[in-house]
């Protein structure tokens, strides 16, 4: 049912826009942050997008080891890019997990998953295979987490895996 619920959303956020998907939608605007700390912005910043998932689950599927009364990982991306070649170059990884040091690498932007052929997915360490990382652009400001197949991860009432961006 929740695999059913969560392909709907993804279906409306294909028909809001073109048929990709990859048109921002002039209703979904970003969200003013809600963080202490200043929002990386400039011509090398592609994007900066936060939102929090289900610590469990999430630290399952990433192999990591958790306390057992984790119920969330509250995490924010920044994404640089040539600010001439507008080509992905590096990303910064912080929150729960990386608070003391972000984590960072490269990020390159691939196409398709099993369910949406032309859709636009960014890779996280493509340099590194057992630890990318793969997020579906819904569209300019949201993500969603996929899995290391690229399938959608289905949250809950209360959490999900979607990202949005955010500006200052």
């Amino acid at each position: 049912m929740k695999k059913i619920f969560f392909a709907l959303l993804i279906t409306f956020y294909v028909s809001a826009g073109d048929v990709s998907g990859q048109n921002p939608v002039a209703r979904n605007a970003p969200s003013k942050t809600t963080t202490r700390s200043p929002i990386a912005d400039g011509p090398d910043v592609w994007g900066v997008f936060h939102g929090r998932v289900p610590c469990q689950a999430m630290a399952a599927k990433m192999g990591l080891d958790v306390p057992s009364d984790c119920e969330k990982l509250k995490w924010g991306f920044t994404f640089y890019w040539d600010p001439k070649t507008h080509q992905p170059t590096t990303y910064a990884w912080e929150g729960s997990m990386y608070r003391e040091n972000a984590r960072k690498g490269k990020w390159i932007i691939i196409k398709g998953t099993k369910d949406f052929p032309d859709a636009t997915v960014i890779q996280l360490d493509p340099d590194k295979p057992q630890q990318s990382f793969f997020l579906l652009k819904g569209d300019d400001n949201v993500l969603f987490v996929l899995d290391r197949s690229k399938n959608l991860m289905v949250g809950g009432s209360y959490l999900s895996y979607t990202f949005n961006r955010v500006v200052n």
